[in-house]
């Protein structure tokens, strides 16, 4: 991927996930958190709102059609399937910065999700790196492709 510096113009629109991979700097395997066929989307809009949404594409059905009556094993197995939040997004030089205000995970409200960038025009990958208790680099990387 060509690594070019996009502008909000560039990124506005909607994103479907090709991939989200993880790599480890200690040569263990790459993992893929919802399967490599993985299904999601994000979306920024121009006046600066976003929405991210990423699941495993065979998320089974819950047994009840009011999900606060299903059992909690499905409950826990819907959670472990999905990840979202939104909130609003802003360029900073060569990072993008998600600012949470809604999340499935109660502890992203509130926070910065701070990514960097490797653009293309129509691809988009988003990357966070941290160090595993280990002292390993840990790096996901959400590769996104434009469909709007």
């Amino acid at each position: 991927m060509t690594n070019a510096q996009p502008t909000a113009a560039d990124l506005v629109g909607a994103w479907q996930l090709d991939n989200w991979r993880i790599t480890f700097s200690d040569d263990r395997p790459d993992t893929y958190p919802y399967g490599e066929d993985a299904k999601g989307f994000l979306i920024y809009e121009a006046s600066g709102r976003m929405s991210v949404m990423v699941s495993n594409a065979d998320r089974p059905q819950i047994s009840d059609p009011n999900i606060r009556r299903a059992p909690v094993e499905e409950k826990v197995a819907a959670f472990d399937s999905f990840f979202g939040y939104c909130g609003t997004w802003r360029l900073d030089g060569e990072r993008m910065v998600h600012a949470v205000e809604m999340a499935l995970n109660p502890n992203f409200v509130g926070t910065d999700q701070v990514r960097g960038i490797e653009y293309a025009p129509g691809a988009l990958t988003l990357i966070e790196q941290s160090t595993t208790r280990t002292g390993a680099v840990m790096r996901n990387q959400l590769a996104w492709r434009k469909i709007s």
